[in-house]
């Protein structure tokens, strides 16, 4: 009899908790549908291993990852009020929602855009987006053509896997101009105590965007709204309260670097010289951009009273920053990226190929931003209009 009490006491003590568990999550979601949140989760609360986000992607053998063809998905960001459809056509490529065919029809325009997520930015809808844009902007200049932009952009890519990607998915759909977005994605692959080897094959030593799963408890959770936005709470407050912390450390670790070694940025050089190579070869004409952040990189970032000045977005987004390059100084990354604009532009005047310095022309203002590098609306309308005339200064030629 005894037995059967407990079973008793332990099944209601489960319903009663399951009970208040289904209440909890309800609300949550019923509080995030009432102010414009959302019902279910957004694609940006998701950890990297949950099946939400690996059915976005597939493995890709020379490139490592690419978006699964024919899919579509509600792209978001965290400092993003507003979802965007985000369309895959059959090959792979963001789409505009119409099936890329592989032989150009008479008078089309193909521009093909290589670069990691901040080409892709799927937290916005492809029109939204610096390379659909373009496509507009480029339509209605020049109405007797069809344009069509291929965004060929995949988060994470560094100039490694754009050189496959250009070579082997985006040329056989022979572009007419081909536009690169590199040098943040690539700071990555400098290491203090790695060695360093020009196919970064040092940082790509698992396949791309894997991820070793937690446990199935974690996993469950992650379903979760209220226990997925408690933890994005805790790690904002962790996060701030530890702002000051992390950037001393990381700024002045043991396993930063304090300049950018030579090998990386012959490397970069490189690798860009490859991509034009590889466009060139097929009769593309090419277009460079520098690369935009959010900070303006010029900045003396050793000083704590100018950190200190910096808005409460930028504070956030430098701390970002130096989880995502853990090979630099915080000073270092941003002479990084300089220095691989100044190689960018160096690069362009030589080959004599388009050259676009949007570092130059878009502000370091939150309104053109919603992290350190991806863009708003805004700034991808900015980018868009700042290509449009060296692409149809190429086209004439």
């Amino acid at each position: 009899m005894k037995a059967k009490k407990i079973i008793y006491y332990l099944l209601g003590s489960t319903l009663v908790v399951i009970f208040f568990v289904g209440i909890l999550e309800f609300s949550t979601r019923t509080i995030s549908w009432v102010t414009n949140k959302g019902f279910w989760l957004s694609l940006h609360e998701f950890e990297a291993f949950d099946k939400t986000i690996e059915s976005k992607f597939k493995w890709h053998p020379f490139t490592g990852v690419t978006f699964r063809p024919n899919i579509s998905f509600k792209g978001s960001h965290p400092n993003q009020k507003t979802k965007s459809m985000i369309l895959v056509d059959r090959y792979g490529f963001l789409s505009p929602g119409k099936n890329l065919k592989k032989e150009k029809s008479a008078n089309e325009i193909r521009i093909a855009t290589i670069g990691g997520s901040t080409t892709a930015n799927v937290h916005l809808s492809y029109e939204e987006n610096w390379p659909g844009y373009l496509g507009i902007l480029v339509q209605d200049a020049l109405p007797d053509n069809t344009i069509t932009v291929i965004n060929a952009g995949v988060p994470g890519y560094d100039t490694a896997q754009s050189i496959g990607n250009l070579a082997l998915r985006v040329m056989p759909l022979k572009p007419d101009i081909v536009i690169i977005y590199h040098a943040y994605n690539d700071l990555k692959a400098i290491r203090a105590n790695i060695k360093f080897n020009p196919d970064y094959s040092h940082i790509h030593n698992t396949p791309l965007g894997f991820h070793q799963k937690p446990d199935f408890i974690i996993r469950l959770l992650n379903n979760s709204m209220f226990y997925v936005r408690t933890r994005k709470k805790y790690r904002e407050y962790v996060a701030k309260k530890n702002f000051f912390d992390n950037y001393n450390n990381m700024k002045l670790g043991k396993n930063r670097l304090a300049n950018i070694p030579k090998e990386a940025l012959l490397t970069f050089k490189q690798h860009i010289r490859s991509l034009i190579s590889i466009a060139k070869a097929e009769g593309s004409k090419v277009i460079l951009s520098s690369f935009v952040t959010l900070h303006n990189p010029h900045t003396d970032f050793t000083s704590p009273d100018q950190i200190k000045r910096l808005s409460g977005l930028k504070k956030v987004e430098l701390d970002m920053i130096m989880h995502f390059v853990p090979g630099l100084q915080l000073s270092s990354i941003f002479d990084g990226i300089n220095k691989y604009n100044d190689v960018l532009k160096s690069i362009a005047i030589k080959e004599k190929i388009g050259w676009v310095d949007n570092a130059s022309f878009i502000p370091h203002k939150e309104k053109y931003f919603v992290d350190r590098v991806h863009f708003s609306s805004e700034g991808a309308k900015c980018v868009a209009e700042n290509l449009l005339p060296v692409v149809l200064e190429k086209l004439k030629t």
